[in-house]
C-alpha cells in the first residue's frame, strides 16, 4: 500500500481560454501531492492506490474538492474532476459541497469499462437533478467511447490532446467538426485539451471549439502555496480496514 506518511495536499489551477482573443473564461482544478520529503507524487499513482479502498478514496476526494473550491480563482467558472467511484455509495456530501459555489463545472471520465459508464451515467444524472453542470471529459482518447447517451447529457463535450495527434486524418478532421456542430446546436460547450504549440492553438481556432487548454498557456497556472496534511485522517481509516 502507498505509504500515507506525511502525505500532503494542494492543488493547480490551468486556465481554459478563449482560442482567438486568450480571454479567460475559467480553470480546472487538479489535485497535487506531496510526499513526507516534499516530493511530489504524481495523482494516477495516488489515486490508483486508493481505488483499492473506499473510504480512503472517498475521503481523499471530499478533501480535495474542498480545498479546491476554498483556494479557488473567483475570475472566472471553476471546472473540477470527481472520480464516480470515490462517492459511489454515498454522493449526498458530494453534492451539497459543489453546490455551495454557483459556477461550477464537475468533469467526468467517459471509460471503456461498461461497469464504469454506468456508474458515471448514474453520477451525471444525480448532477443534473441538482442543477450541476457537467462536463465530459478525455472525449476522443484511446481509452474511451464515444457515448451518445453519456454525450446528451451533459452541458460541456471537453476533447482529448489525441485530436491533435490525428489532425491530419480527414475521417478524424470531419467526427470532430461534427461533434462540435452537435455541441454547438445543443447549447453545449466545448474544449480542447493538450495546446501545447502556436500551430495546435491555429488547429483550434480553425475547427471552431470554444475554449481551449494546455501548457501553452502555462505562465497563467496558478500554484496555490497552502496545503493540508492528509496522514492523520487516513493514517486511521487505514488502521480500521480489514
Amino acid at each position: 500500500m502507498l505509504d500515507l506518511t506525511g502525505l500532503r495536499l494542494t492543488a493547480e489551477y490551468q486556465p481554459l481560454l478563449n482560442p482567438h482573443t486568450k480571454a479567460i473564461y475559467g480553470y480546472e482544478a487538479l489535485s497535487r501531492f506531496y510526499n513526507l520529503n516534499g516530493l511530489a507524487i504524481a495523482p494516477n499513482i495516488v489515486f490508483e492506490e486508493l481505488h483499492a479502498h473506499q473510504k480512503l478514496l472517498n475521503s481523499v476526494e471530499m478533501k480535495a474538492k474542498s480545498f479546491q473550491i476554498l483556494h479557488a480563482p473567483t475570475n472566472g467558472k471553476l471546472f473540477v474532476n470527481i472520480d464516480p467511484h470515490a462517492i459511489e455509495y454515498d454522493s449526498a456530501d458530494m453534492l451539497l459541497l459543489l453546490k455551495e459555489r454557483q459556477d461550477i463545472y464537475v468533469e467526468i471520465i467517459e471509460n471503456t469499462c461498461i461497469n464504469d459508464a454506468h456508474l458515471a451515467t448514474s453520477f451525471i444524472e444525480k448532477l443534473v437533478r441538482a442543477n450541476i453542470p457537467v462536463g465530459l471529459d478525455d472525449i476522443g482518447a484511446p481509452h474511451s467511447m464515444l457515448s451518445v447517451d453519456l454525450m446528451s447529457k451533459v452541458s460541456c463535450l471537453k476533447f482529448d490532446k489525441y485530436w491533435l495527434e490525428t489532425a491530419q486524418k480527414p475521417e478524424y478532421l470531419h467526427l470532430i467538426k461534427a461533434l462540435i456542430s452537435f455541441a454547438h446546436n445543443t447549447n453545449k460547450l466545448t474544449v480542447l485539451e493538450g495546446i501545447e504549440t502556436e500551430e495546435q492553438l491555429h488547429f483550434a481556432q480553425g475547427i471552431g471549439v470554444d475554449l481551449v487548454q494546455g501548457f501553452l498557456f502555462k505562465a497563467k497556472f496558478i500554484q496555490v502555496k497552502e496545503s493540508i496534511n492528509l496522514s492523520p485522517k487516513l493514517t486511521a481509516i487505514n488502521n480500521s480496514l480489514p
